[in-house]
Order: C-alpha cells, then sequence, then structure tokens
C-alpha cells in the first residue's frame, strides 16, 4: 500500500502571476488545457489570460511546461511582453498587409 502514492499521475495546480500587480492564484490543468486551446494563436505564450483584479497585466505562468517540453518562466514572459524585438511591432501591425499593385507602379516611378 505505501509506493502507490508514488505513481499516482494527478497533476498538481498552475501557479499564475499578474505582471501588473503580482496577484496570485492557482489554475486546474483542466483550466490550464482550456487557455492553451483558446489562445493557441499567441506568439510569447499560449496562456496568458487578462488580470481579473487590476485589468492593466496579464496573468502569466510562474513556472509550466506544456505537452511539447516548452518551458514558461515568469521573468522571461515578462521581459519578451515589455521589450519584443526591434521587427515585432512592425509585424503585428503589418501582418496581413499588401500592398496594390498599382501603389508599386507609383512608388517606382517616384525613386
Amino acid at each position: 500500500m505505501g509506493i502507490f502514492p508514488f505513481f499516482s499521475k494527478k497533476k498538481s495546480p498552475t501557479l499564475f502571476r499578474c505582471s501588473h500587480c503580482y496577484y496570485e492564484f492557482e489554475l486546474s490543468p483542466g483550466e490550464v488545457r482550456l487557455l492553451e486551446t483558446r489562445n493557441a494563436s499567441q506568439d510569447i505564450c499560449n496562456i496568458i489570460e487578462e488580470c481579473e483584479k487590476c485589468h492593466f497585466g496579464f496573468m502569466i505562468p510562474v513556472k509550466y511546461t506544456d505537452k511539447k517540453g516548452n518551458v514558461y518562466l515568469f521573468h522571461e514572459i515578462v521581459s519578451m511582453m515589455k521589450n519584443p524585438g526591434k521587427n515585432t511591432p512592425m509585424d503585428y501591425i503589418f501582418k496581413n498587409f499588401e500592398i496594390p499593385r498599382h501603389h508599386l507602379d507609383i512608388i517606382k516611378f517616384f525613386r
């Protein structure tokens, strides 16, 4: 009877912290999976949620490893959110932006 607790597959809840007010709470593994599916298109971390207390910051996992083996740490994600790469804002703004053909002709004319 004493060895069975070592083989249990019950996961512990994931601790989340706000990036602005540092409010903390825990989410169950089922709620974390729900966040992963809802925010699958996020670039930095797919389990980010808006803070329910201050509404300025984002709830970010303190330490979390997903099924693919990616490790998410709070201080790394916050630094990526505050200091994105130099092309990240322009890529976000002009993600699906296409210049019409007649504008390209005008640009070539003035060169």
